[in-house]
């Protein structure tokens, strides 16, 4: 096995013919049949399931491809390492960002790596820490921010805290909240068994956290309505169906198009002890992070660094 083999496999896997894939490479369809006959005697497996109209993966390839995806993606900094030492950081940097900061930071992110680091081509992938840790251990991601201070022992993964967060209780209709707000307009934790909320379901990691720590301080909760989709959270509890809990970051959900005349989310942090969440930076530790992948990681630290500072979030640097 070698890495033309490798990308041969990956070729016919993403074109789904060797037709195709023969296209994609600039070589021929016998020569792709030959690598990928010699490529499956040599794992043992038959890779692909012939059809009249194409290929398609067998469960086998679709691991083995995981596995190719991250090998030519090594292979690929590697090589830029050596041959760009004295050179800008360049190639392509798969970043992972938990979906509440997608909108605070991804465009300010991307904009700043096409002035900054213009050989770097920078691809977000948003998803729940979860699955962003996973897709980090399988090679899909170079690097990933994450919410909590660690990550699973198995996961290979070195975790740097950067910040930390309040949660807030968000409405679009205050009065309903004003009996239940202390002094200084923040809303107790012990009042939340009052309210009706609308929530992500319990596999996310931000329903976890105010879960677990209501019930350590024996809080009940009325989750009225689950459902993994921040703006139609937001849409919820716009036409009346109760609060939700967020960070101010994911605010952006919540804003309503221009002259549309709908009302602001209204948001007052939960106190007594409240819900603290921390941001992270996580690094594969089974394998090297290339130039390009630091330098966006640099820049993604930072401009959160910075933007904690501002109304907009409120959050607070750790390790500073």
């Amino acid at each position: 096995m070698d890495l033309r083999d490798l990308r041969a496999f990956v070729a016919i896997a993403e074109a789904g013919s060797l037709m195709a894939a023969a296209k994609t490479l600039n070589s021929s369809p016998p020569a792709l049949s030959a690598r990928l006959k010699s490529l499956e005697d040599e794992l043992g497996t038959t890779l692909f399931v012939r059809w009249a109209r194409g290929l398609t993966l067998t469960d086998q390839a679709r691991e083995f491809l995981v596995h190719s995806y991250a090998i030519l993606k090594q292979a690929e900094d590697a090589k830029a390492s050596i041959l760009g030492q004295d050179k800008p950081p360049s190639g392509v940097v798969r970043l992972g960002i938990p979906g509440s900061l997608v909108g605070i930071l991804s465009v300010r992110l991307i904009e700043t790596c096409l002035r900054e680091l213009p050989a770097v081509r920078l691809r977000i992938v948003e998803s729940m820490s979860g699955y962003l840790t996973r897709w980090l251990h399988e090679g899909t991601l170079d690097a990933t921010l994450l919410f909590g201070n660690s990550a699973p022992e198995d996961s290979g993964a070195s975790v740097q805290p950067i910040l930390e967060e309040d949660l807030y209780l968000g409405t679009y209709d205050p009065s309903l909240l004003y009996p239940f707000l202390n002094g200084r307009g923040e809303m107790p934790m012990a009042a939340l068994r009052h309210l009706r909320l609308v929530m992500p379901g319990p596999e996310h990691g931000l329903r976890s956290l105010v879960e677990s720590t209501a019930r350590h301080h024996g809080v009940p909760l009325d989750i009225a309505i689950e459902i993994d989709a921040s703006p139609q959270i937001f849409e919820l509890v716009r036409r009346g169906h109760g609060s939700t809990i967020c960070s101010l970051a994911a605010r952006h959900f919540a804003a309503p198009p221009n002259g549309a005349g709908l009302p602001e989310l209204h948001t007052f942090r939960i106190v007594e002890p409240g819900f603290q969440r921390t941001v992270s930076l996580a690094t594969p530790l089974s394998r090297p992070s290339s130039r390009a992948t630091m330098a966006v990681a640099r820049l993604a630290v930072t401009m959160l660094a910075d933007l904690a500072e501002t109304e907009e979030w409120r959050a607070r640097r750790l390790g500073a």
